[in-house]
């Protein structure tokens, strides 16, 4: 019997690939962090748009209401566990934003490119938030627990209490998203959908 509610595998599944998301960012971020200073606020984008094979893979595979919530979680715990706690409430605003995009529909919505990419894509938005809201609360001296040179911490600074780079960042942050949600669905028909592992309504 089939049912719209997440259930044990679906958790499992879900954690699986959040796992794999978060380590695509990481790597993602450590190659780019060199170029912090005149990259600053595109990496968030760049990640965003890196990751969203994998969230794509994940969320039409499980083709259920709650997916990006519990992997906006599960992320949300990851950066917690490290000391960053301040990201688990964000992630949870993130991840119930793209959920609420995602309730109208009959069920089909959640196997579908165009409403999942707007979601991931509203999640990148907030997720893009996440280093200058460490900064707004823990000031500059988080960043110099991070080893980062000088120039970087100023740069990073700079860039969380400028406005208009601020939108930037969020703006390209949402685009990127949506744009590699939509180009994922070419990797995902040519290896996923022939090979039946997930279906599209």
């Amino acid at each position: 019997m089939k049912t719209n509610k997440l259930l044990a595998k679906d958790f499992i599944t879900i954690g699986l690939y959040t796992i794999l998301i978060f380590i695509a960012q990481t790597v993602v971020n450590m190659i780019m962090t060199p170029f912090t200073v005149v990259a600053m606020p595109y990496i968030s984008g760049t990640t965003l748009f890196v990751i969203s094979l994998v969230y794509m893979l994940m969320a039409i595979r499980v083709g259920k209401s709650g997916t990006l919530f519990f992997m906006a979680i599960v992320q949300g715990l990851i950066y917690t566990l490290m000391g960053a706690p301040l990201m688990l409430p964000l992630f949870i605003i993130a991840g119930l934003l793209g959920e609420l995009t995602l309730l109208k529909g009959d069920g089909s919505q959640y196997r579908n490119v165009t409403r999942q990419g707007f979601a991931f894509g509203l999640y990148g938005a907030v997720y893009a938030t996440g280093g200058v809201m460490n900064i707004y609360v823990f000031g500059k001296e988080s960043l110099d627990k991070m080893q980062f040179s000088p120039e970087i911490v100023d740069r990073m600074v700079s860039y969380a209490y400028s406005p208009m780079w601020l939108s930037i960042g969020i703006g390209f942050s949402f685009i990127m998203a949506i744009i590699g949600c939509h180009l994922s669905k070419k990797l995902l028909n040519k290896h996923f959908v022939k090979a039946g592992y997930i279906q599209y309504h």
